[in-house]
């Protein structure tokens, strides 16, 4: 018998959503965002369904597009762009795209003797991050001297709030028509999920959606009733028992029972992904109901008062996060962010993918 905890990725939930964002970025093309292992929800699954769905994808490094390389076609976009003059070369030699956000990568660049003209860069103009990308005194003259190396040019930037923000949309404007009056040709992208919805001006050439694909709509003011939550993390007890009054439970002993208690034991910890903020803090959801978490979390388990059902047995399925109990609202319970819970999942969680 397997263990019961399993993250169910359901994959029509995913192609639900990409055609609803199609339509909101109506002509951009769609580039998302499947970077740490397409948000905990299985890269090779997730490009191999997109791929006849979507323009191109994004990830965050070298290793990842190339490793996603031998999975698909398409553009892929190495958001961190080249660490070294090699890595630089392997980008190149495997056709992907990649950005060039500093000094020292321009280095990289203009030290190649040769260079392919129809190579796509991505310039990176920072607007407010204070993270990557060249400000606003240097990117002029950043995309004057790489557009005398490729007849492909990006200029893009990422809103330093997940919901998009206006004046920073307003700043990047201001360059884009610096850069046409220059007559240097590109193409410009900018928008995040939040971004793409919220800030329809942001969606330019090329949109790139994150989290929103995969049914997230926390950072959404509109449509959230359009998306669907493709990853549903969900386990059974494999303890259920009666409990005293003033018995406590899990180590350090930082929950104690109240009254006589029925208490249920999850195989699901912090060794899963599962962060130990959330004991004592965070809830379940059983027949459609809420349930507490009590007691620390351990690094396989996790206790479950059940006190206010009923009828329980270890048939019944238990949502930790996903579909009628969103990994957002889960996030919120111990000052999380759905972020760190999705790409926190190890791989001791089973996926089961829904076709």
């Amino acid at each position: 018998m397997n263990r019961p905890t399993v993250a169910e990725i359901n994959l029509k939930a995913l192609d639900f959503n990409i055609k609803k964002l199609k339509e909101i970025a109506k002509s951009s093309k769609f580039f998302p965002v499947i970077k740490a292992n397409a948000y905990g929800h299985g890269i090779k699954e997730i490009s191999k369904r997109l791929e006849n769905k979507v323009n191109g994808f994004c990830v965050a490094t070298s290793e990842e597009a190339i490793n996603l390389r031998s999975t698909t076609k398409k553009s892929i976009l190495d958001l961190e762009g080249p660490y070294d003059s090699s890595d630089l070369i392997e980008l190149i030699k495997n056709k992907i795209e990649f950005v060039i956000h500093s000094e020292r990568q321009l280095d990289f660049l203009f030290k190649l003797k040769k260079f392919p003209s129809a190579q796509t860069i991505w310039i990176k103009f920072d607007i407010g991050m204070n993270r990557l990308g060249f400000s606003s005194d240097e990117i002029i003259q950043v995309a004057e001297e790489i557009s005398k190396k490729t007849n492909n040019l990006v200029l893009m930037s990422h809103f330093s709030h997940y919901q998009g923000s206006s004046n920073q949309l307003v700043n990047f404007k201001k360059v884009e028509k610096k850069l046409t009056s220059l007559k240097i040709n590109f193409k410009s992208s900018l928008c995040n999920s939040g971004g793409m919805i919220n800030l329809p001006d942001s969606q330019k050439n090329i949109v790139r959606p994150g989290l929103c694909i995969f049914g997230i709509k926390s950072n959404l003011k509109k449509y959230n009733d359009d998306l669907k939550p493709v990853m549903t993390l969900k386990s059974k007890f494999i303890s259920i028992k009666d409990i005293s009054k003033g018995e406590k439970v899990g180590y350090e002993g930082i929950w104690t029972a109240p009254k006589k208690s029925k208490i249920g034991i999850l195989p699901i910890g912090f060794g899963d992904g599962y962060p130990t903020n959330l004991s004592n803090q965070g809830k379940v959801k059983i027949k459609n109901k809420l349930a507490p978490i009590i007691g620390k979390i351990s690094m396989d388990m996790m206790a479950i008062d059940l006190s206010s059902f009923r009828d329980i047995s270890y048939k019944d399925e238990v949502i930790i996060w996903g579909e009628s109990h969103g990994v957002d609202k889960v996030a919120k319970y111990a000052d999380n962010t759905e972020y760190s819970l999705l790409t926190g999942l190890s791989n001791r969680v089973k996926k089961i993918y829904k076709l």
